[in-house]
C-alpha cells in the first residue's frame, strides 16, 4: 500500500498547487477563515468584516467587538474525479507531465469551482447595463466597472475584474499588454494584466444570462468569501468485476459574497474586433 499511498500524496499535492495557481477563486475572494473543514456540511468563520468604528475622541475609548463583523460559511458544495486506469507503473510515470489524466482531472474541477463562484454575480449591489463590446468602447466599459467600484470605497490595488477571451482580444487591441500569472508554484496560466489600475484576469467560466451574453464581474478583494478543502485522493486497487485499478479524488468547498456593495457585474456580448 506504501506505492499507492505515495502517489494518492502526489496527485493530492498536484490539486493543491492547480488550485492555488490556476483556481481564480482563490485569487479574487477573501480565504481567511477560521475553522476545520472535514467534509461537506461543515462551517468556518470568517471574522473582522465590519470596518471599524471613528469617532469624536473625548477622553473615552470605545472598543468594537470583533465578533460583530463574523460571518458563517457553509461548506455546501462537493466536487469530485474518478478514472480507470491499467498500470500503476504507467500512472506513476505520468504524474508530472503537462498533459496527463490526473492534471486534466485538476483542471476540470478547478473550472467548476470558478464558474459556481461567478455564478454568484445576481447577488452584488451594483450593475452595469449590457453592453455590445468592441475595441473602441472596450476601455470605456471596464473604467465604468472600476468607477463603481471607486465610488464604494474600494481603493486602487484592491479592484479585481474577470473579463473573458473576447475581452481580452479587444483590450490588446486596445493596447493592453497581458501576461500569464505563474501564482505561487510557478505553474499558472491564467492570463493578467494591472495595466488599467486594476487586476483583470480572463477566465472561459463566466456565467451568462438568459440573453447568452457573458457577465463581466468586478470587486474588491474582500466581497466574496471562499473556503475549500481537499477531502480525499485515493488509488482504488482493485474494482469489482474488472482487473483495473482507479484513481479518484474529492474536493468541499463554499462561497458566499460578504459585500455585495464591493461588487459589480456588466453583461456583455461580443461586436468584433473592427478598430
Amino acid at each position: 500500500m506504501s506505492n499507492y499511498n505515495s502517489i494518492e500524496k502526489v496527485i493530492s499535492t498536484e490539486l493543491i498547487r492547480m488550485n492555488e495557481d490556476n483556481l481564480l477563486a482563490n485569487t479574487i475572494c477573501n480565504t481567511e477563515c477560521i475553522g476545520e473543514i472535514k467534509n461537506r456540511g461543515d462551517s468556518v468563520t470568517f471574522v473582522g468584516l465590519i470596518d471599524p468604528s471613528v469617532y469624536d475622541y473625548d477622553g473615552n475609548i470605545q472598543y468594537d467587538d470583533i465578533n460583530d463583523g463574523a460571518i458563517t460559511l457553509l461548506i455546501d458544495q462537493d466536487k469530485a474525479f474518478s478514472f480507470k486506469v491499467k498500470d500503476l507503473e504507467e500512472l506513476r510515470s505520468t504524474i508530472g507531465l503537462e498533459d496527463n489524466q490526473t492534471k486534466r482531472a485538476c483542471y476540470l474541477l478547478k473550472n467548476e469551482v470558478d464558474s459556481y463562484v461567478f455564478g454568484l454575480y445576481n447577488e452584488a449591489f451594483f450593475s452595469l447595463d449590457p453592453v455590445t463590446v468592441t475595441p473602441a468602447n472596450v476601455l470605456q466599459t471596464i473604467a465604468a466597472m472600476k468607477q463603481q467600484l471607486e465610488e464604494a470605497n474600494v481603493p486602487d490595488g484592491r479592484t479585481w475584474i474577470v473579463v473573458p477571451p473576447f475581452i481580452k482580444t479587444k483590450l490588446m487591441l486596445a493596447g493592453i499588454k497581458f501576461q500569464i500569472n505563474n501564482g505561487v508554484n510557478g505553474t499558472g496560466a491564467v492570463a493578467f494584466t494591472d495595466e488599467l489600475g486594476c487586476d483583470i484576469y480572463v477566465s472561459n467560466q463566466l456565467a451568462k444570462d438568459e440573453n447568452g451574453a457573458t457577465i463581466m464581474l468586478a470587486g474588491s478583494y474582500s466581497a466574496i468569501a471562499y473556503a475549500e478543502q481537499v477531502l480525499e485522493t485515493q488509488v482504488i486497487e482493485h474494482l469489482e468485476s474488472s482487473f483495473d485499478k482507479a484513481v479518484r479524488g474529492r474536493l468541499v468547498f463554499g462561497a458566499k459574497v460578504i459585500r455585495p456593495f464591493e461588487l459589480t457585474y456588466c453583461p456583455v456580448t461580443d461586436g468584433g474586433n473592427e478598430i
